[in-house]
C-alpha cells in the first residue's frame, strides 16, 4: 500500500509541475480537490497498474471528487433537518405534476424562486416541501426546514438556526399562521422574512387560504402587506 501511495504522490507532483501540457494541467486542477484519506483508507482502489499514469491519476481524481460530492450532500441533508416523510404522487393532477417537474430543476444556489404550499392538514404539504428540499440538496444547495415558532425564536435570539438561515439558499418555513400571531409576532415575522427573502428562496407552508389571512385577529394591514410582498416571484401550489 505504501508503494501505491508513493506512485500517487509522485504522479501528483508530475502533474503539478507539468503545467505546459493541457491534459496534465486539467489533472492538476482536479488535484486541488483531492483528499488522500479516501485513498489511504482503501475506499478508492489504487491497485490498477494496467493503465497509463495519466489515466490512472485521472481515475483516482474522479473517484475522489465523486466521493467528496456524495459526502457533502449527506452532510447538507443532515443539516437541512427535512422531515423524512415521502410525498404521494399518485393523486396529483397533470398540471401539478408538470409544475413539480419544473420546480425540481431549479438550482436554488443560483436562482431565487419562492413557493407557497397551501392546503388543509394531512394533504401532503410538508411531505411535498421536504421532497423539493431534498432535490435542492441534491444540487448541493444549503437548505433548512424550520417551523414558524422556531423561526421567530431564531430571529429573536440569533441562535444556531439563525446562523444557518443566514447561510441558506432555501428556507422551508412550516406552520405559517397555523396559530394566529400576536401583533408583535406578526411584526417580527414580517421584518425577518423581508430581510431574508432578499437573498434566498423560501418555501412557505400554510393551512390557511391566502384570502383568509386578513381575517385573522391580527393587524390586517400588515398581514395584507406581508401577503402581497411574499407572493412576488412566488409559485402557488394548492393541495387537496
Amino acid at each position: 500500500m505504501k508503494n501505491k501511495l508513493k506512485r500517487v504522490l509522485a504522479l501528483i507532483l508530475v502533474v503539478t509541475l507539468s503545467v505546459g501540457s493541457v491534459a496534465f494541467a486539467d489533472e492538476a486542477y482536479k488535484s486541488t480537490k483531492l483528499n488522500l484519506m479516501n485513498i489511504a483508507n482503501g475506499v478508492i482502489d489504487i491497485t490498477d497498474e494496467s493503465v497509463s499514469n495519466l489515466d490512472y491519476l485521472c481515475n483516482l481524481f474522479e473517484q475522489e471528487i465523486a466521493l467528496r460530492s456524495k459526502n457533502k450532500k449527506a452532510d447538507l441533508l443532515l443539516r437541512a433537518k427535512l422531515p423524512k416523510t415521502e410525498f404521494d404522487h399518485s393523486g396529483i393532477t397533470p398540471g401539478l405534476a408538470w409544475q413539480l417537474e419544473q420546480i425540481m430543476q431549479i438550482d436554488f444556489r443560483n436562482e431565487q424562486q419562492n413557493i407557497m404550499i397551501v392546503g388543509e392538514c394531512l394533504t401532503g404539504k410538508t411531505a411535498l416541501a421536504a421532497e423539493i428540499g431534498r432535490s435542492a440538496v441534491e444540487k448541493q444547495a444549503k437548505v433548512l426546514y424550520i417551523s414558524a415558532e422556531d423561526f421567530l425564536i431564531a430571529a429573536k435570539r440569533q441562535n444556531t438556526n439563525w446562523k444557518r438561515m443566514m447561510k441558506c439558499d432555501l428556507i422551508v418555513l412550516d406552520e405559517l399562521f397555523y396559530i394566529t400571531p400576536s401583533d408583535e409576532e406578526l411584526t417580527q415575522l414580517y421584518k425577518t422574512v423581508m430581510f431574508l427573502i432578499e437573498s434566498r428562496s423560501f418555501i412557505f407552508i400554510t393551512n390557511r387560504l391566502l384570502s383568509e389571512w386578513a381575517k385573522m385577529n391580527a393587524d390586517s394591514h400588515l398581514t395584507e402587506t406581508f401577503r402581497k410582498r411574499i407572493m412576488i416571484n412566488t409559485q402557488l401550489i394548492h393541495m387537496g
